[in-house]
């Protein structure tokens, strides 16, 4: 098995994630992070502002447009553990880099991931995970992602009263759609604790569809950029004959097995 152990994956069965540190290099981080500050300079239709406008809040579907998102999904130190975890060939359902700029980066509340690819995108099941790249130090400080282990075991649960009226944009935005009720988040936690994920940058962070997650706001005067790429079972795609897609850069149309590309650089 490759880039990823058998108790590694144990591990991330049991508790829903895993998190491998510095899993890439600096040279390549660097490479990401001008990468990124280069495709902040343009306006696409993933690009998704704070509400209080000051900068981006996330950036969706990188890997549709540039070569560098392109070749990191099809990067075998990403491919294979995602093969590996959902037992099957892949593809990327979806791609977003999350940014929460220095003293303005807003939360997001907690929440399953899945349950917005069922109800919105109507993939069948919860054999879907990600994988989050720490392009910064990510520590208590600058809003690092908070998980609940052993919570997706749970399922998909009953989200509290949905978010009525938005589109697509409400759904990555500060006000999502699906949020997970604080009782019950409080009953998780009390069951199973909660962790904060962090780590220098190039550590990267495994978690399940399920997993109920969230992230404070970035107060300090350290950003915090992440990108995650969601891999999603070939055999869990959602039906073809579905209408009313979200964007593609939500949404995969292409669910075709993803190959490995070897590059220089990433």
């Amino acid at each position: 098995m490759k880039y990823i152990t058998q108790s590694q994956v144990n591990e991330f069965h049991a508790n829903g994630f895993i998190k491998l540190l510095n899993f890439l290099p600096a040279t390549e981080i660097n490479a990401l992070s001008d990468q990124v500050e280069f495709l902040e300079q343009s306006e696409y239709p993933g690009h998704i502002l704070e509400e209080h406008g000051k900068g981006y809040r996330a950036l969706h579907g990188c890997h549709l447009y540039d070569r560098v998102f392109e070749q990191l999904i099809k990067s075998p130190r990403f491919l294979y553990p995602a093969k590996a975890l959902l037992d099957d060939e892949v593809y990327v359902h979806q791609l977003k880099i999350n940014l929460k700029k220095p003293f303005h980066g807003e939360l997001w509340p907690w929440h399953q991931d899945y349950i917005y690819w069922r109800e919105k995108d109507g993939v069948p099941n919860d054999s879907i995970i990600s994988v989050m790249i720490f392009l910064d130090d990510i520590t208590e400080f600058n809003g690092p992602l908070f998980v609940i282990p052993k919570s997706h075991k749970m399922g998909s649960l009953d989200p509290k009263m949905p978010k009525q009226g938005g589109g697509w944009d409400q759904d990555v935005s500060a006000e999502l759609t699906y949020q997970v009720d604080e009782s019950v988040v409080e009953s998780l936690i009390k069951q199973n604790g909660i962790v904060a994920a962090t780590g220098p940058k190039g550590t990267v962070l495994w978690f399940h569809g399920n997993i109920v997650h969230a992230s404070p706001s970035n107060i300090s005067p350290f950003q915090r950029r992440v990108a995650i790429i969601t891999y999603n079972s070939v055999a869990n795609a959602p039906s073809k004959s579905r209408e009313n897609f979200r964007p593609a850069f939500l949404c995969a149309r292409d669910t075709s097995p993803l190959v490995e590309e070897i590059t220089e650089t990433i």
